[in-house]
């Protein structure tokens, strides 16, 4: 079955990561693995329990894809 969408701007893109110092692609492959983890279920914004899972799990997925911790400062 289909789960959803994930939307990404180009423009707001583009412009993480210029602020992030990283290349377009690597901002998308971070928004993407972000969004997915949304469609699944996972909410940031519920509680700081769920806040550290989700980002667990992100960093997990972006370790995959050779894509260092972008938490980390």
């Amino acid at each position: 079955g289909i789960l959803g969408d994930i939307v990404i701007s180009p423009v707001f893109a583009r412009m993480q990561a210029e602020k992030a110092g990283h290349s377009f692609e690597h901002e998308v492959k971070i928004l993407a693995a972000h969004g997915l983890l949304h469609l699944l279920g996972y909410d940031h914004e519920t509680s700081d329990e769920d806040a550290e899972e989700m980002e667990g799990l992100e960093i997990e997925i972006l370790a995959k894809l050779n894509i260092a911790n972008p938490y980390q400062e």
